[in-house]
């Protein structure tokens, strides 16, 4: 076990039941035309899993910790989230954090821990570290929280952060 996991768990549990609670259409409401609906932010969290899925895994067998970037609002049109049903959005956002978790769990400390100065996290995360500043696959792990995070609080006036500053 990580230190992520239970923070993980925290985060998923506190946001699964107040996910609930929003009406099917408030969770359709855009608040502007060119703004994400509550389905759309959603969903950007689900593309999110899926391509920090990805940079975990990888992140194994590479010396560096540079990873491609994606199109997020490509991502939520093509994905099509606005005209999807709310809970089948609900239930992926949740079982694909979950498999995040489970995957999380096996990674070696060593790996997590492997600091470089090789990464793109200046592009990619959303609390950016500089380029060539030694950082880790923890940070980045760290950083997904974060942005899980902070949608979570778009969505849910009530939500209660519960992740810390990073701590390497």
């Amino acid at each position: 076990m990580n230190k992520y996991e239970d923070i993980f768990y925290r985060i998923l549990t506190q946001g699964i039941t107040s996910l609930h609670t929003i009406s099917e259409e408030e969770f359709g409401r855009k608040p502007k035309p060119d703004k994400w609906s509550k389905k759309e932010i959603l969903g950007h969290l689900i593309d999110s899993a899926y391509n920090n899925h990805s940079r975990f895994l990888s992140a194994a067998t590479k010396e560096n910790l540079i990873f491609n970037g994606y199109n997020q609002d490509d991502w939520v049109l093509r994905n099509n989230y606005q005209n999807r049903d709310y809970i089948e959005i609900i239930g992926t956002w949740m079982s694909v954090n979950n498999h995040l978790i489970f995957m999380l769990k096996e990674m070696p400390e060593e790996v997590l821990q492997k600091s470089t100065t090789e990464h793109n996290f200046h592009k990619i995360c959303m609390q950016r570290i500089p380029e060539g500043k030694p950082t880790n696959l923890s940070y980045l792990v760290w950083d997904y929280l974060f942005h899980m995070e902070h949608h979570l609080a778009q969505l849910l006036p009530n939500y209660e952060k519960l992740l810390g500053n990073f701590e390497g």
